[in-house]
């Protein structure tokens, strides 16, 4: 079943390509600079500084990040696949139009799942619920696995998810009128998504201030790829960059698959990379 394994990770191969492919539909957005910056008055002596989408990020790449978690999922159900198939030695396996990888949030759930795997013995079951997202301290919306499932769900049967920008580096410059002096409002936390407009610094000066009386410069600030959806996640409780949430997703997908690769008795295309099969704690 050797074949079935290859197939997978062949898939799974697939999702850098596309997000190189996604990074490079960003540079081309940002490209054309479509954010400014707007600065407003919240009463004579407040001023706030924004930063405001005008052009929406491209339908493009939305469907970029939709392809690349299609063939995640897709590389999940195929492994397990490929195991039912390699512990009964029979292609296609018992009940395969049932076969489905779990990623659950609850044990209930997990519990309802694996009926659906009723041709994989028991130690295989309890090693695959070992992984399951509801095991992470942090909760299943820690796991980044639940994230692949929760997302591609609502692409398909909802809509695409939504680009955005998010403040990833934070330096504002301002330039008062002679004389004149300013303290910031350090509550504010820039490092977030923008949802039409964000604001990225605020401010009280010594005296009433009208906003064309400031210079702001924000080449300081910088604005990286986000998607809606995904904009309030926390790995171990620490804000990520979109950037390596993928990588991060790319590098557990594959070590479920190394897993159940493990588990068929395969090796994956190009060996074991995300654990050492020699160990006796190779994980599930």
């Amino acid at each position: 079943m050797q074949e079935l394994y290859d197939l997978a990770f062949a898939r799974l191969d697939r999702v850098s390509v596309k997000r190189q492919e996604f990074a490079q539909c960003w540079a081309k957005y940002i490209s054309v600079h479509p954010w400014d910056i707007d600065v407003r008055n919240v009463d004579a002596c407040t001023l706030e500084i924004l930063a405001v989408m005008r052009e929406p990020a491209p339908v493009e790449l939305a469907l970029i990040f939709s392809e690349w978690l299609a063939a995640l999922r897709a590389s999940l159900d195929n492994a397990i696949y490929a195991l039912a198939a390699a512990i009964t030695g029979q292609n296609p396996p018992p009940q395969a139009e049932r076969i489905q990888y779990p990623i659950c949030s609850t044990p209930a759930e997990f519990k309802s799942q694996a009926k659906r795997l009723a041709m994989l013995p028991g130690h295989i079951v309890e090693a695959l619920e070992k992984s399951q997202p509801y095991q992470s301290p942090w909760g299943p919306e820690s796991n980044l696995t639940w994230w692949v499932n929760e997302l591609a769900r609502k692409d398909r049967h909802r809509a695409l998810h939504v680009g955005l920008g998010r403040v990833d580096e934070h330096r504002i410059r301002v330039a008062l009128p002679s004389g004149v002096t300013a303290k910031f409002d350090e509550t504010v936390e820039p490092y977030s998504h923008i949802e039409r407009e964000l604001v990225v610094g605020r401010f009280t000066a010594s005296r009433p201030l009208r906003p064309r009386e400031i210079t702001a410069d924000l080449t300081g600030v910088a604005i990286a790829p986000e998607i809606q959806a995904w904009a309030d996640f926390r790995l171990d409780g620490r804000r990520q960059s979109l950037q390596d949430r993928m990588i991060y997703t790319e590098i557990f997908t594959r070590n479920h698959l190394e897993n159940m690769a493990l588990m068929g008795g395969c090796v994956p295309p190009g060996g074991f990379k995300t654990f050492d099969p020699a160990e006796p704690e190779g994980g599930a």
